[in-house]
């Protein structure tokens, strides 16, 4: 039965990505993420709806730290090294979230960007808080947002599709208990078709993240150091979730994947110890 489900969810959303493309830089194969314009718009309304839910922070400091290093990293971004991506011409925006437990940033798409104040002692200095922004960045540059929304509706559509066919192979419609069972399964090896599919996204941004960071003059060997306090600081929180059964990449893959695209980001540091 499994090995049905997971063969008609194979099928199926082969079947729903006909309108595919290769992601910039990295060259995987993607479905084409959505419309840019709509969805710069509403996310534009979800970030002025998101802080209105929120106390900014007003510690002029951090502040300024957030704002010299995301201009910095959006100059890099609209000034892509041997055109490696589009420049995406986004209205950049800067904000800090006063939320001390909360170690985490944002960037949605048209350039909109939230770090709270949880991540500076994790980030520790301007070289830690480039690599976060950087990779946060590397999202919205990426077009990872409208990508995750297309993954959706394909595997919206390859449940639908793979309900029917499962239907006729387990005995018709008739048979509801069966019907519920192998609804049940369809969407829980969807969810972890998207859950991949964000793994891999997020280890894109990673290494995107890395030569943007890289570009706008930060050092990347930062991000090793980041990502094994990032660590520390998960462990004292009670540990994550499965690797599997998480949307982002367990910290040692994260970190053994860093330490692979350094060279290729080094080539792009202008920084005077290489």
């Amino acid at each position: 039965m499994a090995r049905i489900v997971r063969s008609v969810v194979a099928l199926s959303v082969l079947a729903a990505l006909a309108a595919c493309e290769s992601a910039p830089i990295t060259g995987r194969s993607r479905l084409a993420p959505i419309g840019d314009q709509e969805l710069r718009a509403q996310a534009s309304q979800l970030y002025r709806d998101e802080l209105s839910k929120h106390r900014l922070s007003n510690d002029t400091e951090h502040k300024a730290l957030v704002e010299r290093v995301g201009r910095r990293i959006a100059q890099a971004a609209e000034m892509p090294p041997e055109g490696l991506w589009r420049a995406p011409g986004f209205q950049w925006e800067f904000n800090v979230i006063d939320e001390p437990g909360v170690v985490n940033a944002y960037c949605l798409p048209g350039g909109k960007i939230a770090v709270y104040t949880g991540l500076f002692p994790v980030s520790r200095d301007e070289n830690g808080l480039a690599i976060v922004m950087g990779h946060e960045v590397a999202h919205a540059l990426m077009r990872h947002h409208g990508e995750r929304i297309a993954d959706q509706m394909a595997v919206g559509t390859a449940s639908t599709l793979g309900g029917a066919i499962l239907g006729a192979i387990i005995g018709g419609r008739d048979d509801r208990a069966s019907g519920a069972a192998a609804g049940a399964g369809l969407a829980i090896a969807g969810n972890l078709v998207l859950l991949d599919f964000s793994r891999t996204q997020e280890s894109e941004a990673d290494r995107v993240g890395l030569i943007l960071a890289a570009h706008a003059g930060y050092d990347p060997r930062a991000a090793v150091g980041l990502w094994e306090r990032m660590r520390s600081a998960s462990n004292s929180r009670g540990g994550r979730p499965p690797e599997l059964l998480s949307t982002h990449p367990a910290e040692e893959t994260r970190i053994a994947e860093i330490r692979r695209h350094l060279p290729e980001a080094l080539q792009y540091y202008q920084g005077q110890d290489r």
